[in-house]
């Protein structure tokens, strides 16, 4: 299929329209880190830190808060009830932190693991003040929407207690594809600053984040290939759920004729389960502190890491070629996996 593109100043045009708040310290920065190109096998390799946006310890949420956010404040909200995930989950962390700038208050919903780990994102989720309600059924997060009925009987007590919930449900989301596609357009513009065209864009993402760069791959004619890194084992129904997000997203920006037929390249990075890391994972975990300083976390980053220096093997690029790939963040989840990394990185050599 022919796609039609736009320009970046019409696209921005179109998302200035939509309701936000100011939360994230953007542009976030694009370095260039040239030990890690050399050990990936390509010429350049830049990295857009995500991880550095300014909203508690940074993260790739906060870009899609700004948009939800926006949302709730416009229509008189003034509790955001969100989660979805287990205790070490950024995006909940991320939701407290944001609602806590703009005034709201937050109730996050988490699925209660038997081995949950008091540190990290949770420890900071007690710092923020944000209320936790534990919900068991899904702590491996087979389902994204498996809270949802949770959140809405959350929603419902709110209520009656005279409150205003907004009810995110997923991060997953067309106002989030949409912080995505306006991410795009700033990494379009750091590029032409570097005088750079990358042939591959890697993010550690099955959702907003693959969906929002894929999107602007369409609709501003980029020749970048965005290649999505699984942080959880790939479920049938994940592109499916993609696409009916990323036209929704097209629709709110009136583009939904543009976007019919969007392919989404997804690398199955994220066995063998969600938030438990395997032997690849952890060596690009060491790989990227030892060589460059720069960390990645275990339950998202260092696979989506591992996940593309596989992919670079498998499809190599020329040795003069550009990659970049996007630091979701989630740093906070290192500390809770401290056994692990002593374990996997510190000590490899020492059996118990």
């Amino acid at each position: 299929m022919t796609y039609s593109a736009v320009d970046r100043e019409s696209l921005r045009a179109l998302i200035r329209r939509l309701p936000r708040v100011r939360l994230a310290e953007l542009p976030t920065p694009l370095g260039e880190y040239p030990r890690l190109a050399r050990a990936a096998g390509v010429g350049s390799l830049l990295v857009k830190r995500d991880d550095l946006s300014g909203l508690a310890l940074g993260g790739n949420k906060t870009r899609l808060l700004e948009f939800i956010l926006g949302d709730a404040v416009s229509t008189g909200c003034d509790v955001l009830v969100a989660g979805g995930g287990v205790e070490q989950s950024n995006h909940a962390l991320q939701c407290v932190a944001a609602a806590n700038r703009v005034g709201m208050d937050a109730v996050v919903v988490l699925q209660q693991r038997p081995d949950a780990r008091s540190n990290g994102n949770a420890l900071l989720h007690e710092v923020l003040g944000g209320r936790t309600v534990w919900v068991g059924g899904d702590p491996t997060i087979t389902n994204r929407t498996s809270s949802v009925s949770h959140m809405q009987h959350e929603a419902d007590l709110l209520r009656e207690s005279g409150r205003t919930p907004y009810v995110l449900e997923s991060s997953l989301h067309p106002l989030s594809v949409v912080a995505y596609l306006n991410a795009a357009i700033e990494l379009c513009d750091q590029f032409d600053a570097l005088s750079v065209a990358p042939r591959r864009i890697y993010v550690t993402s099955e959702g907003s984040a693959l969906g929002g760069l894929t999107l602007a791959k369409y609709l501003l004619g980029l020749a970048w290939d965005v290649v999505g890194l699984d942080w959880r084992p790939l479920q049938p129904s994940t592109l499916e759920t993609l696409a009916s997000v990323v036209l929704a997203a097209s629709e709110l920006l009136g583009l939904a004729g543009r976007t019919e037929g969007i392919d989404f390249l997804l690398r199955p990075s994220g066995e063998p389960a969600y938030g438990v890391g395997r032997s690849d994972s952890w060596s690009a975990m060491k790989l990227a502190a030892r060589m460059e300083g720069l960390l990645l976390d275990p339950v998202y980053t260092a696979k989506g890491f591992a996940g593309m220096l596989e992919h670079l093997t498998e499809y190599p690029l020329d040795k003069d070629d550009t990659v970049a790939f996007v630091h979701t963040g989630g740093l906070g989840a290192i500390f809770a996996y401290e056994a692990e990394i002593r374990r996997h990185i510190l000590n490899p050599l020492v059996t118990t």
